[in-house]
């Protein structure tokens, strides 16, 4: 496994469990990480597609702890990999995110501040230090692009992914923000995704961010819904080993939570 600024490219053996948006969850992050108490070995990955914070199901928000057990296995195990997604990086850019009609920003400074007292501030400058170390993307041996969001357009080949965080954590940057936020229809059709995995070298992507009832296919992408979404739970179980030969593929491995 190699990790080059932005982007983890993963070793064609093993599998990988991709995880998409927890959202504060933490019935479902809990379940997910005993899954992968009984999958991981040295060959095996997990990949969280961000958004681990910010609850927009109206229940409760436990994105502080959560958060905390994420920063915990990604710096004790190798093969636990998080990508940055748009509601982390409302924190890095300072620009506010609103959903569910709150301000997901502020009310997790709020959250912060009461459970941190006077350390907040510093609690969340580690939080904020923590997501820019996080890679936007991963790819793997049998052609699978693995992001928050996507595609990115007028890119000329995988190297501006690599570099895509070098014009900053800011909203101007057009690239970052398109594989943060872009979603389907509004953003790009399926001709887009397809230029896309070109100009990246590979075949098919997986992304989270737009809320489905369980998966959706859209030409040669899939998108997940983990925990929240419009109905049915679902991640991916990669076979790092297999050929992938069209999308079904793909769909064949998803499971429901």
């Amino acid at each position: 496994m190699e990790n080059i600024k932005s982007l983890i490219e993963l070793p064609g053996k093993g599998k990988a469990l991709i995880i998409t948006d927890i959202h504060g969850n933490l019935s479902d992050f809990e379940k997910y990480m005993e899954i992968w108490e009984n999958f991981k070995d040295k060959n095996n990955h997990l990949i969280l597609t961000g958004d681990c914070i910010h609850t927009l199901s109206g229940g409760k928000d436990n994105s502080i702890k959560i958060l905390e057990s994420v920063v915990r296995h990604y710096e004790q195990e190798e093969n636990f990999h998080v990508l940055l997604g748009n509601h982390e990086f409302s924190h890095v850019s300072g620009e506010d995110v609103n959903k569910s009609g709150i301000n997901q920003t502020k009310r997790f400074k709020m959250y912060m501040e009461l459970k941190f007292f006077s350390n907040w501030k510093h609690k969340l400058n580690l939080y904020v230090n923590f997501f820019k170390k996080l890679p936007l993307a991963a790819k793997t041996k049998n052609g699978v692009f693995i992001s928050h969001a996507a595609p990115v357009k007028n890119i000329n080949d995988i190297n501006d992914i690599i570099n895509i965080t070098d014009d900053g954590y800011v909203p101007h940057n057009e690239k970052l923000y398109q594989i943060l936020w872009n979603r389907y229809p509004g953003d790009y059709n399926e001709e887009d995704i397809d230029v896309f995995l070109e100009k990246v070298g590979c075949k098919f992507s997986v992304v989270g961010h737009t809320p489905v009832d369980g998966y959706k296919v859209i030409g040669n992408q899939v998108v997940l819904s983990s925990s929240f979404g419009l109905g049915k739970k679902c991640y991916l179980e990669l076979d790092l080993e297999k050929e992938i030969s069209g999308v079904k593929d793909l769909v064949g491995m998803i499971k429901y939570l």
